[in-house]
This record gives structure tokens, sequence and C-alpha cells, in this order.
């Protein structure tokens, strides 16, 4: 045990769990704020928003999951753990924000907390991903305005953006699609969720 090299190899494994644990707690957060309700939870929680989580956190980013209730989202096999209530939401801590389609009911209507979250990431043009049923929220806050977009169909002329059709658009710092797992499932179009994550990543700074 007085091989110099072993106590080397020693100390550089006691520090990697430290240096690991500096790196997450400097990453940059990015704010996931997925609806408690959907008509394919399990679905929606695996292929969509499991998706979008894993790709960011390889990409280096601290992903943190906001819903209205606070509580962990539960449908067969998958569970999704929630960090902080949408009411809770502080904006300036995050450098983006995801919006997830997830399959919403067609009585859904957005709550007065998420439009304001999203409202500030628009009026500060920070990076945003909208997803197919998320797209008339961004559309909502102002987001859309003069930006070409994807969705499921032409929002409002009101909205001010330009339809380009259910595909993955990015325009700016402004990451829109138009299928989503769900919508993939029932038609013959591609899923959108690894391509718009992608663009929002590269939107935040990130290759992916």
């Amino acid at each position: 045990m007085n091989d110099p090299w072993v106590h080397v190899v020693a100390v550089v494994a006691m520090s990697l769990p430290l240096s690991m644990f500096a790196r997450a707690a400097d990453a940059p957060k990015v704010l996931l704020i997925v609806r408690d309700g959907s008509r394919d939870l399990e679905l929606m929680l695996s292929q969509e928003v499991g998706v979008m989580k894993r790709m960011l956190e390889e990409s280096g980013f601290k992903v943190e999951v906001a819903t209205e209730s606070g509580q962990p989202l539960r449908a067969g096999s998958v569970e999704l753990a929630t960090d902080v209530k949408v009411s809770d939401v502080v904006a300036s801590d995050y450098t983006g924000v995801a919006l997830p389609c997830m399959a919403p009911a067609p009585e859904y209507t957005v709550s007065p907390a998420e439009l304001a979250i999203v409202k500030t990431f628009v009026e500060q043009g920070r990076p945003i991903l909208a997803a197919r049923g998320s797209v008339p929220v961004l559309a909502k806050a102002g987001g859309l305005q003069g930006k070409n977009y994807a969705a499921a169909s032409e929002i409002d002329v009101k909205a001010g953006g330009q339809f380009q059709g259910t595909g993955v658009v990015r325009d700016g710092n402004v990451s829109t699609s138009g299928v989503c797992p769900l919508a993939a499932k029932a038609s013959a179009l591609p899923d959108g969720t690894e391509e718009v994550t992608r663009n929002f990543i590269e939107s935040l700074g990130r290759k992916k």
C-alpha cells in the first residue's frame, strides 16, 4: 500500500462524484411544464415527456418538471416526479421552457399561472418549445407573433404567425411541432418529439 500510484488513483476516484455533483449543481435549468391530464397519459409520459427530459439531461441541462397539482404523475408502469407546482415557478430561474403536447382533452384550458410563465419567456426572448396541443398556449401568450410555426392546424390569424404545416419548425428561439406521439399513433405522420427537442437544445446553445 506504499505505492504512490495507488494513492493517486484513490484520490481521483474519491473526487469524481464530487466533481459530478458540482457540474450538476451548476447546470443551466430548463422548465418542463406537464399537464396533469391527458387522453393517453402513459404514452405521453413515456414517449414524449420522457424523451424530452432524457435528451435535455444528456445535453447537460438540469430539468425541473412543473405540474398544476405538484403531485407525481403515474400511468401504468410510468411515473414522473414533479419538482415544483406551476403556481410556485420563478421563471427567472430557468434558461428555457418546454411545453409538451400531452394530448389534452378538448375541454382543457390553460391556467393563468402557466400562461404568465410562458408570457415571461416570450417577452424576454428566451428559448421555448411547444408541441402540438401546447402551440395554442404559445399563441395565446403572444409567442407566435411574426414567427413561422408548426401545429396540428393553423392557429387563429390574430396570433400573427405563419403556419408551416404539421412538421417541425424552429424560428429563432421558438421551436414548434405539429405531431405528438398520440397523433403519430393515430396517423401515418412521424412523431416530431425528438426533432423539436433537438431544435430546442440548439436554441439553448447546445448541439444534440
